[in-house]
């Protein structure tokens, strides 16, 4: 694009003609697979914010599942129908005009019968040759401009550069829970603002200490930490792991050699994906997700296939619907539990129907149990790997939110269940494992430490603890709000609070969040960044203390007041 501003009118552009269509996001992008043109939801958002261009590729099927032209998406030319066979081909003609200014400056009207005249300012000799533009090269170079030379930027020997762009890979892939909404937050701090942060789960900052005896063991070992470890992990370490999984009755025989150490859950499933997948291969992600499962599949060339979780049932996976969206490039299903982002902690009764649908379709099960500790009301938690021995079971842990040491990267993935039909696969992980030579490992030697002996996190979400007060005082402001209502988390510290559309007409609920931010300094993440398939959720964390969460709270009442004004639905 030629400036932020044309960058901004497209992707309002596409906006209004998805909305205008009666489409979500989520729907959009459906369409648009099924089409032939694969592309996630987090790519059409992506687009409708300015933040990447729309993929050449996906050009055409996009222009014609919305009803109009490649040329008004790309630069509001007039719009022809696309179905009109009897519309003329446009043709642009653009004269480059060399002068001495060091600018460059543009004078184009795109209609169909006007040519469009760049004048380029360089320092260099005058040239009146001219270079005639078909509409399917300026669209190209718009949409790709890493594919042609830029016009007012050159190397030092005065040869055209081309921008270098991130690979189309990334097209697909979207984590919005440090996006716009984060840099916006930051660029407010920066400017001497105080935001009250409810969009992270990352305990240090709001004053949930590590345990003293972690911090001193690895401080002890730092001499021992210096150099690399095995690839997959410390001994120690691991063995801790499988002790902690048999402790809670694992049912399987499991080595060490099972036992992977990661620099967090999150270059493990990155990993576990990279092994895994084929492109196309299907991977069943609950909706909503912690983005994380949905971006790795997708940057693997995967396709992510998001199963439903039901809210009137405490947002229990809804096991019909599993079976409804399994195909024959189904490899395995992700289950989050505690789930982020709704806090639910499911029943061993869905956990043994998951593994069910598992063997009769002979997936995988990637159990994330990063919160098993996290736990309130005196619920326990049941690790899938000790429930079955049919299943390849492969089990996401660690240390950042239990123990508060998310800047450790101490994560592990354990692998138990059958086994022998995934040699290969397994080789597959040893040699991305090896790749990244190893974790972290000061990191490392937290593990031991922190898997026996007295568990802090208890005392905090006790009736007495912080982290249950500071979940009584948030769920209970958010169902005072009308129009808002949010289920009791079991486990974490999230909750996933519904905003009734007939009180709160959203039409975009990353737009929402943002006004949120900019008028009551308050930041939280829609629920469509963790690919929920509706503008009606979003996400708070209750980390804050008291104090901060009332305030946060008190600003959510007022801001909510003043939208039910603006819709006219007091």
């Amino acid at each position: 694009m030629n400036s932020d501003k044309d960058k901004q009118a497209q992707a309002e552009r596409l906006a209004h003609l998805r909305r205008k269509k009666g489409l979500t996001a989520e729907q959009l992008a459906q369409a648009m697979t099924k089409a032939g043109a694969k592309v996630s939801r987090g790519a059409i958002s992506n687009w409708e914010r300015g933040t990447n261009g729309i993929v050449s590729s996906k050009l055409p099927t996009l222009a014609r599942i919305l009803g109009c032209s490649e040329g008004y998406l790309l630069r509001g030319d007039l719009n022809v129908d696309i179905n009109n066979n009897s519309a003329k081909t446009v043709r642009n003609r653009a004269t480059l005009k060399n002068n001495k200014k060091g600018y460059m400056t543009t004078n184009a009207t795109h209609t169909s019968d006007q040519d469009a005249t760049l004048e380029v300012a360089t320092d260099t000799h005058t040239s009146s040759n001219e270079t005639v533009v078909t509409q399917n090269e300026h669209s190209e170079a718009i949409v790709h401009p890493d594919k042609q030379p830029l016009l007012d930027r050159t190397t030092m020997d005065g040869k055209p550069m081309t921008l270098l762009k991130k690979s189309d890979k990334l097209k697909s892939v979207c984590y919005d829970i440090r996006g716009p909404l984060l840099k916006t937050a930051n660029k407010m701090e920066a400017e001497g603002q105080r935001i009250l942060k409810l969009n992270i789960g990352n305990p240090a900052p709001f004053g949930l200490h590590a345990p003293h005896e972690i911090l001193r063991d690895v401080a002890m070992n730092l001499p021992n930490a210096i150099g690399y470890s095995d690839s997959q992990g410390i001994f120690a370490a691991r063995k801790a792991v499988l002790h902690y999984y048999q402790s809670k009755g694992l049912r399987s025989a499991v080595d060490v050699s099972d036992v992977y150490l990661g620099n967090g859950v999150s270059e493990l499933i990155v990993m576990t994906m990279q092994a895994l997948l084929n492109d196309g291969d299907e991977v069943l992600i609950p909706m909503p997700d912690y983005p994380l499962w949905t971006a790795a599949t997708n940057l693997a060339g995967g396709t992510a296939v998001h199963y439903r979780c039901n809210e009137e049932d405490n947002w229990q996976p809804d096991i019909e619907d599993i079976k409804s969206k399994i195909t024959s490039k189904t490899k395995g299903i992700v289950v989050i539990n505690p789930n982020n982002p709704t806090g639910a902690l499911y029943s061993d009764d869905i956990l043994k129907q998951i593994i069910e649908v598992a063997i009769q379709h002979d997936l995988i099960i990637m159990a994330d149990e990063i919160y098993d500790r996290v736990l309130y009301d005196d619920m326990v938690h049941t690790p899938m790997s000790t429930l079955t021995n049919d299943v390849l079971v492969l089990s996401y842990n660690g240390l950042s939110k239990s123990h508060r040491i998310a800047g450790f990267r101490a994560g592990w993935m354990m692998l138990s269940g059958r086994k022998q039909h995934a040699t290969d696969f397994i080789e597959g992980l040893d040699m991305l494992a090896s790749m990244r030579l190893c974790s972290n490992v000061p990191g490392q030697y937290a593990i031991q430490t922190a898997m026996g002996g007295y568990q802090s996190m208890k005392e905090l979400t006790s009736e007495k603890g912080r982290l249950f007060k500071q979940r009584e005082l948030a769920i209970s402001r958010l169902n005072a709000i009308p129009g808002i209502s949010c289920t009791m988390p079991q486990g974490a510290f999230y909750c996933f609070p519904k905003m009734d559309p007939a009180v709160y007409p959203v039409k975009d609920d990353m737009e929402f969040m943002m006004e949120l931010l900019l008028e009551e300094n308050v930041l939280m993440v829609q629920g469509t960044g963790f690919n929920w398939d509706a503008p009606d959720h979003f996400r708070v964390v209750f980390l804050p203390n008291m104090d901060d969460l009332e305030d946060a709270m008190d600003r959510l009442d007022r801001f909510f007041a003043k939208k039910r004004q603006q819709y006219g639905t007091n």
